[in-house]
């Protein structure tokens, strides 16, 4: 029921890509993720880097009610909005906005289509309100969230979700049309076609997920027919950059590929750690500095881009092993401790 933008370099920007309004209207209403109220929710940033977000980072949702649609709620998720805007708008309770009871800020935050109004990811929804009182909820959205909240007047209002490729202009559009050829049905997935090919989920978590589904602009995820090079370049695309990985420590190695090829080693002079990016599993790291091969990284089948740095692992020459599946790509960075 949303869009997800996800840049290429996305652990590198995830708490600065800017964000901007889509239209002209008022901000109303900052919500923390639903059920926190703190704003701790960090979309497994975490567990895939192995690294903290920054301490002051806000992962709010911002809702805009537009000028021109005023049943109409934008939302852009997992933002940290602009000091201004927090001054001006009081952070809402999503128990409130269940009831149908929070209200909204008295004046808002004015913003113009194109004004920057914080930083984070791109995730936008567009939610049209049929009835009810018109105060926006979160949770309803899931056959969890209405067992749990279904009789609750957030969950029993009448609404809509749109996309924003519907009411994107053709200026904006032409944008999307210099990088693709695309068109905007391209972006939409219907209800009719969803129901026709439902994902398979355990639990909470996805079991089948449709590919097709998903709008490449700047490359493609087919690895079936690639050549080598063509999975390193893939490699270097996806996943993060060995300085983001080293962090500003000195870079005594650093390995790309896939699969299980032999790597050359190196000498560690001083005490050293690995930091380890896949974009998949199975993978298993060893190491062996003379005095026999032990296993530091042991990542099961699974996808998505985790990262993974070592505890100090001392000195030697030192020979890494790598024991992937072909389509596993990785990069291992070998970098002096402090």
């Amino acid at each position: 029921m949303k869009h997800y933008f996800w840049v290429r370099n996305y652990y590198e920007v995830r708490f600065t890509q800017p964000i901007y309004s889509p239209v002209d209207g008022v901000v109303l209403y900052l919500v923390p993720p639903f059920g926190s109220s703190d704003g701790g929710g960090w979309i497994e940033y975490e567990e895939a880097t192995g690294m903290a977000p920054p301490a002051d980072y806000r992962d709010w949702d911002i809702l805009i009610r537009p000028d021109e649609a005023q049943n109409v709620w934008i939302t852009h998720m997992h933002v940290n909005p602009l000091d201004e805007i927090v001054a001006t708008v009081p952070v809402s309770n999503s128990a409130e906005m269940m009831l149908g009871s929070a209200r909204p800020a008295l004046a808002g935050f004015r913003v113009k289509a194109g004004d920057l109004i914080g930083h984070g990811l791109g995730e936008i929804i567009v939610t049209r309100h049929l009835d009810g009182s018109g105060v926006p909820s979160q949770g309803c959205n899931s056959k969890n969230g209405r067992d749990r909240f279904g009789d609750l007047p957030g969950c029993q209002v009448q609404r809509q979700h749109h996309s924003i490729f519907e009411f994107m202009t053709d200026e904006v559009f032409a944008q999307y049309r210099a990088v693709a050829d695309v068109t905007r049905d391209d972006f939409i997935v219907t209800a009719e076609e969803r129901s026709a090919a439902p994902f398979k989920c355990e639990g909470e978590n996805f079991v089948t997920r449709d590919v097709d589904a998903y709008v490449f602009l700047q490359g493609s995820p087919e690895t079936e027919e690639s050549t080598p090079a063509q999975e390193s370049a893939a490699s270097e695309v996806s996943l993060p950059s060995t300085e983001f990985l080293a962090d500003g420590r000195a870079v005594l190695a650093s390995f790309d590929g896939s699969g299980s090829p032999q790597l050359e080693p190196f000498d560690a002079v001083d005490n050293y750690a690995l930091v380890i990016a896949s974009d998949g599993g199975p993978i298993k790291v060893t190491v062996d500095d003379g005095s026999g091969e032990r296993s530091i990284y042991d990542r099961p089948e699974s996808s998505g881009i985790s990262t993974y740095e070592t505890s100090a692992l001392g000195t030697g020459n030192i020979s890494v092993a790598v024991e992937a599946a072909e389509q596993v790509g990785w990069r291992i960075v070998a970098i002096t401790l402090p």
